[in-house]
């Protein structure tokens, strides 16, 4: 790894264990492909030494990405230590500025090895468990007035901007339910709903996982029985600050909770 990377991915994994910022470096120390975002994500997952327990994944609607001008889906990793069960509270001060998300999540019942040749829809839902997720996203680079704009490589490398993660019991029978129309009412502290995306800023969550295992398999990453794998926001992400409760009801499958103390 070239030396300006492996600073970076030292700065980010600092970072991440004390809830802090660092400066978005500069074009020239920047990661310049997806192949260079991904190795300094790799390199900070090494670093951190957590276990990795599931894959999350942003942006992977077209409309999303056009709309917030990324070149492609943004997958980063969940950590053992930031998987929390539903209702949960976590430290305001180690997420300074995120945003909450409710999300469609599945957890695999056996595992997907890496392989040469693409898992199909049939291969893969059959052996996947529906869990209601709620996502703090956010990333660790400093705002900068004036500055240039993290590109989907920069938030790939910061863990694809995963903060924290919270699940509620699985729904093993899902295969009925039509996501599409699965209402999520989500509030923070009980005031107005937040926005559900919908139409084209919508995509079936199974096809988005489909596509995420086969993109990590490419990379020769399989995934391990009991992993979880997000599909991305289907509600306007929101902030939270200390002292506040975000609340998602998921239909009539489950009610999650999220506390920023």
């Amino acid at each position: 790894m070239q030396s300006v990377f492996e600073e970076l991915a030292q700065e980010l994994a600092k970072a991440w264990c004390a809830g802090g910022t660092l400066a978005l470096p500069s074009a020239e120390a920047a990661p310049r492909s997806r192949v260079d975002a991904f190795a300094i994500q790799d390199r900070v997952a090494e670093i951190l030494g957590d276990r990795c327990v599931g894959w999350k994944v942003g942006a992977a609607v077209p409309a999303v990405q056009v709309m917030e001008g990324h070149d492609g889906p943004i997958t980063g990793r969940l950590f053992a230590s930031r998987l929390y069960s539903s209702p949960a509270r976590v430290r305001a001060a180690m997420f300074v500025g995120f945003k909450i998300e409710s999300e469609i999540a599945f957890r695999f019942k056996q595992s997907v090895p890496a392989r040469a040749h693409p898992y199909t829809r049939a291969e893969l839902e059959a052996q996947l468990v529906f869990h209601p997720g709620l996502e703090l996203a956010g990333s660790r680079y400093a705002p900068s007035p004036g500055g240039r704009k993290a590109t989907t490589r920069d938030l790939i490398a910061d863990n694809g901007v995963c903060g924290a993660y919270v699940v509620d019991d699985g729904v093993d029978d899902w295969r009925h339910i039509d996501f599409a129309a699965l209402r999520i009412d989500a509030r923070v502290d009980g005031g107005e709903p937040i926005h559900m995306f919908s139409g084209e800023y919508f995509r079936d969550p199974v096809d988005i996982l489909v596509e995420t295992v086969n993109g990590l398999s490419e990379r020769g990453i399989g995934i391990a029985a009991g992993d979880l794998l997000t599909t991305g926001s289907l509600t306007r992400p929101t902030s939270v600050q200390a002292g506040q409760t975000y609340v998602a009801r998921f239909g009539d499958f489950a009610t999650l909770s999220l506390g920023l103390q």
